[in-house]
């Protein structure tokens, strides 16, 4: 735990004062976020990205299987398809203070480290953060009524029961 405190308070550190406005910083406006996401890419590679999703997705896979999603992620134009994606997202929902920060914070050893770590980090917390919504969500949910026993005389249909019909009378000769 203390580990994932100084993880975040070394990443609030950083990401602070990079985005303390300088007099040199950059006007926020979609090229300069170009500019400055490219850099991005440069410290923080879809290739990388990639991989690391390939690292975690191919042992789920059946070996042939795996083997076609190992080739297919690593084609070029996947990447190229992967960098394109990634530059137009980081253009539109980050200011050029905000990349300038991350690409301070992740093109540093330090945030280097924290990348690497970070994939670790969710695969360790994520079960149990859905094991604890899911039994919030179970507590929330309204509880079915309980299943009554049906009257002996009412058939399960709800329609009233036929009366009880008796046997003829057997005639005696």
């Amino acid at each position: 735990m203390a580990r994932v405190t100084s993880l975040i308070l070394i990443l609030l550190v950083a990401m602070t004062a990079a985005c303390t406005q300088s007099p040199q910083s950059l006007p926020d406006n979609p090229e300069n976020r170009t500019t400055v996401a490219k850099k991005y890419l440069e410290v923080m590679p879809p290739k990388e990205l990639l991989q690391g999703v390939a690292g975690r997705v191919a042992p789920t896979l059946s070996e042939d299987n795996r083997k076609v999603f190992t080739e297919v992620i690593n084609r070029e134009d996947i990447q190229k398809a992967a960098y394109g994606i990634m530059l137009d997202s980081l253009v539109k929902n980050f200011t050029v203070a905000e990349l300038n920060a991350m690409v301070a914070f992740y093109g540093s050893p330090e945030g280097q480290s924290a990348w690497k770590k970070f994939s670790p980090y969710m695969n360790e917390i994520m079960p149990p953060i859905q094991q604890e919504v899911r039994k919030a969500v179970a507590a929330a949910m309204p509880k079915p009524p309980e299943a009554k026993e049906p009257a002996a005389a009412q058939p399960k249909s709800g329609a009233p029961a036929a009366k009880e019909q008796k046997a003829p009378p057997s005639k005696k000769k």
